[in-house]
């Protein structure tokens, strides 16, 4: 996607949050800032805040940090109010599985076969919690538009379905 923008996009891959800060969200908050002060035109995160409040909830068995959740989103529109959308790549289990095999295979190399079917069965239960509650996210608790593929299409009818969203939400 970043080639269809011509370079004028600032690309940026979030993991699990970061466990020495004051919120949940900082690292967002950071790396939007950076995007700003980069004078790029577009920002794509992969995982983005959706991705931490939901597996967050389900990994630590907590409420998912609501309240940080929803002060990251009032910052964000206020920083950014007119271009943000949520793009969700919606993929089936049985396309997941075997990346989440091989993660696990790597990681715990060393472990026996009934731990590694306890860690797949995990990774199942996660996957079908995160797709619902996604779908939750972006019908109850997001003040952005968002666009929800369940199939790979290419970059520029990508990019025309967020400024669909965009131009439907107002923005």
């Amino acid at each position: 996607m970043s080639n269809v923008l011509d370079g004028d996009v600032c690309v940026m891959h979030h993991s699990a949050p970061p466990q020495d800060q004051p919120s949940i969200f900082d690292f967002y908050r950071e790396d939007i800032i950076e995007w700003l002060n980069s004078e790029k035109r577009h920002c794509i995160f992969d995982r983005a805040w959706p991705c931490s409040y939901i597996l967050e909830q389900f990994r630590r068995n907590n409420l998912g940090h609501m309240e940080d959740l929803i002060d990251l989103e009032l910052w964000v529109n206020e920083m950014v109010s007119d271009g943000v959308v949520h793009l969700a790549q919606f993929r089936p289990w049985h396309w997941s599985a075997p990346l989440h095999v091989e993660e696990l295979q790597e990681e715990l190399p060393d472990v026996s076969s009934w731990y590694l079917r306890d860690q797949y069965i995990t990774r199942m239960q996660e996957h079908k919690v995160y797709t619902e509650q996604l779908m939750d996210f972006y019908e109850d608790i997001t003040m952005f538009p968002n666009v929800q593929l369940t199939e790979t299409v290419d970059p520029v009818t990508v990019l025309e379905a967020c400024r669909v969203a965009l131009e439907e939400s107002g923005s």
